[in-house]
């Protein structure tokens, strides 16, 4: 009775296998390389000037600061000697609540500016999405790969210049 059915499946596989494979065939599939896409877009360049105008004047300020923390040390240093107890006293500390309010200023635009960037690059993702995906409907692609994520893919499968091109047209 084993054998018999060892011999039905056997025989099952055989007929279903060629079935199989060509339906394998028939899919259509496609690969992106998102890195690449984002490298080359237009997008970034929009991305990178819009946020250079939004973060400029507190780019500024940071480095105002920066030259009065360093004026004031080179000052202090210079004419210490000269001065008083007392005002190489008062001057110390006013470097140290430069130093402080630079410190202060500088954590916090840094932290808004890597979230700001997450948010445009999101928005930027977005769109590589919807242009995949319209790719995918107008071609009848039946699965789009993220050519990062597999081991090996054709260049024939590459897909991403035609991806960098609808980009472009948005």
């Amino acid at each position: 009775m084993k054998a018999f059915f060892k011999v039905v499946t056997l025989a099952a596989t055989l007929v279903f296998v060629p079935y199989t494979n060509a339906a394998q065939a028939a899919q259509k599939i496609a690969v992106v390389y998102p890195s690449k896409i984002m490298q080359e877009s237009p997008q970034r360049d929009k991305i990178i000037k819009k946020l250079e105008k939004e973060f400029k004047g507190r780019y500024q300020a940071l480095q105002q600061l920066e030259n009065d923390i360093n004026k004031l040390e080179k000052t202090l240093k210079r004419d210490a000697e000269l001065l008083g107890k007392d005002k190489v006293t008062a001057m110390k500390r006013q470097v140290e609540v430069k130093v402080s309010e630079y410190k202060l200023k500088r954590k916090a635009f840094e932290e808004d500016n890597r979230r700001r960037q997450s948010e445009e690059q999101q928005k930027a993702l977005a769109v590589l999405r919807d242009v995949i995906n319209t790719i995918a409907v107008k071609d009848g692609y039946d699965i789009i790969l993220n050519g990062e994520q597999i081991v090996f893919s054709k260049a024939t499968l590459d897909i991403s210049e035609r991806v960098i091109k609808e980009i472009s047209k948005k």
